[in-house]
C-alpha cells in the first residue's frame, strides 16, 4: 500500500483539496497582495535561508505554490511538492499568471521516489507541514537522498510545545493536547481566522505531534549536520484567540500574560 492509499492520509487529502478555495480568499494568505507584486515569505525564513540565487530549490508540502513561486522570484530554480491535486493545479495557474516559472508534481512526499529524480542545494518547508506526517524517519531519509553534499535542510514551523496549547482557554496558558503522542489527533472543527466564512464538506483531519527530540533525532540519524535551532514567541496565524497581529507580519501573545515558543526553525547541513 502507498501512503496516498493510506486512509487517514486520505482524508487529509479531501481536506486540503477543498482547503485550496478556503485558503485562496483567507486574509492570512492574502493572495490579492501575491498577485499584485508582493513576496509570502516571512521575515524569518528570508534571513535564515538566504542567498537562493542559481540554486535548485526543493519545496515539500507547497500547497498552491505561493513561497515556491516568491523563493523562484527570488533567483532560485524551484521544484514544489503536495499531495493535493487541486493545490497543485492552483499552484501551476499561479506561477504562469505571475509570470514566474517554477515546477510543481503531485505526490505524497512518502513517495516521491516514484515521481521525482535528481538532487536539489536547498530543501525547504514551512508553517503547519510536519504536523500532516505520521513518520518522521522516512521524511528525513528522504531529504537526505534529495540533498547535495554540501547543501542544506531547512525547516520553519509551529513549535511542538506552541502545539499544546489549549486554543479555547482564555484566561491563562494550559495545555490541551499532549505533547507526547503517538497517535494521531482527530480534528473536526474550523481553523480561526482561516477558514472564516467556508463551509466545508470535509472538515475531519488528522494530525500527528512531533517532539522537538523526534524532529532533531530523525534528521541527525540520517547523518545531517545541525547548524542551528531558534525558537520564536510568535507564529504565522493566529493559534490562539488572544495573540495579536504585529507589523513582522506574525502574531503574538500579549507580552502581560504568557511568552512561550510559538515557532521554531532549524537548518541542517549534509556533509
Amino acid at each position: 500500500m502507498t501512503r496516498e492509499e493510506d486512509p487517514l492520509m486520505d482524508i487529509n487529502k479531501k481536506r486540503w483539496n477543498e482547503k485550496v478555495d478556503a485558503n485562496l480568499k483567507s486574509p492570512i494568505y492574502d493572495v490579492d497582495g501575491f498577485l499584485s507584486g508582493a513576496s509570502s515569505l516571512l521575515p524569518i525564513e528570508v534571513r535564515e535561508v538566504g542567498d537562493v540565487a542559481g540554486k535548485d530549490l526543493l519545496h515539500l508540502q507547497c500547497h498552491f505554490g505561493m513561497d515556491s513561486i516568491s523563493w523562484a522570484g527570488e533567483g532560485a530554480r524551484v521544484t514544489g511538492v503536495d499531495f493535493s491535486p487541486e493545490a497543485i493545479k492552483k499552484a501551476r495557474e499561479l506561477s504562469a499568471e505571475i509570470g514566474i516559472p517554477a515546477t510543481f508534481i503531485e505526490s505524497n512526499i512518502y513517495d516521491l521516489e516514484r515521481n521525482l529524480e535528481g538532487q536539489f542545494d536547498i530543501i525547504f518547508t514551512s508553517y503547519g507541514a510536519i504536523c500532516w506526517l505520521p513518520d518522521l524517519d522516512d521524511w528525513a531519509r528522504l531529504i537526505v537522498k534529495y540533498l547535495r553534499p554540501g547543501g542544506f535542510f531547512y525547516i520553519v514551523d509551529i513549535h511542538p510545545f506552541g502545539n499544546i496549547i489549549d486554543e479555547n482557554c482564555r484566561e491563562h496558558f494550559k495545555a490541551g493536547y499532549p505533547y507526547f503522542s503517538k497517535n494521531p489527533l482527530m480534528f473536526d472543527d474550523d481553523v480561526p481566522i482561516i477558514d472564516s466564512g467556508h463551509e466545508f464538506k470535509n472538515k475531519r483531519r488528522y494530525e500527528w505531534m512531533h517532539p522537538v527530540s523526534e524532529i532533531i533525532n530523525a534528521l541527525v540519524d540520517e547523518g545531517l549536520i545541525i547548524d542551528f535551532l531558534h525558537e520564536f514567541p510568535c507564529c504565522f496565524f493566529p493559534m490562539h484567540p488572544a495573540m495579536e497581529l504585529r507589523e513582522d507580519g506574525y502574531w503574538y501573545l500579549p507580552e502581560k500574560d504568557f511568552n512561550v515558543p510559538m515557532l521554531f526553525s532549524l537548518k541542517a547541513s549534509k556533509m
